[in-house]
């Protein structure tokens, strides 16, 4: 076979195998899944924080409301400086996280539950919750009760940085129950 003949013979085969490359179809599925894959990671990381900062904020508003559940079964009795420790001490050891904080520490005030909301009143002088019934009557007629309120906090910081959230977060939570 002389030389240009063996050159026809290659580009035939050439084109032959191109051609047969062009039109098989095996492993296509692979490429396109190597090609998918990173951005559906991209897409599911962000969520995966952002269920992991609403389990951490769940979990901060159990602590909130084991504080005022702490201070409604057992009243505000003694010292504030006593009963906001045994409230905080409760804050901290209701759930698992362990930098929950109750800031600023847990207050005890006189209000009025006029529909949604709870105004409260500053007493004066020692408090305690049965100073409550020598202040003014609510609008409703009704004497002003006692509240504890519970505010929480801990700090987030997501798995990844991402350019719109960079960086930690402070999560809070508030509870509020009547005690007397």
């Amino acid at each position: 076979m002389n030389h240009l003949a063996a050159v026809k013979c290659w580009r035939a085969r050439g084109t032959g195998m191109l051609a047969s490359f062009v039109g098989d179809r095996r492993a296509v599925a692979m490429i396109e899944y190597a090609v998918v894959m990173p951005l559906l990671v991209l897409l599911l990381l962000p969520l995966v924080d952002l269920g992991l900062g609403f389990y951490v904020k769940t979990q901060l508003m159990t602590a909130a409301q084991a504080g005022t559940q702490y201070a409604f079964v057992n009243g505000w009795s003694g010292t504030s400086t006593t009963t906001q420790t045994a409230i905080t001490t409760e804050v901290s050891s209701a759930t698992g996280l362990g930098s929950v904080s109750a800031t600023p520490a847990p207050a005890l005030a006189c209000g009025c539950a006029d529909g949604t909301t709870i105004t409260y009143s500053s007493p004066s002088g020692a408090f305690s919750p049965s100073s409550c019934s020598t202040q003014p009557a609510c609008a409703s007629g009704q004497k002003p009760g006692a509240y504890v309120t519970v505010n929480t906090q801990v700090t987030y910081r997501p798995i990844f940085t991402y350019l719109i959230f960079s960086g930690s977060t402070t999560l809070t939570a508030t509870s509020t129950v009547r005690i007397q």
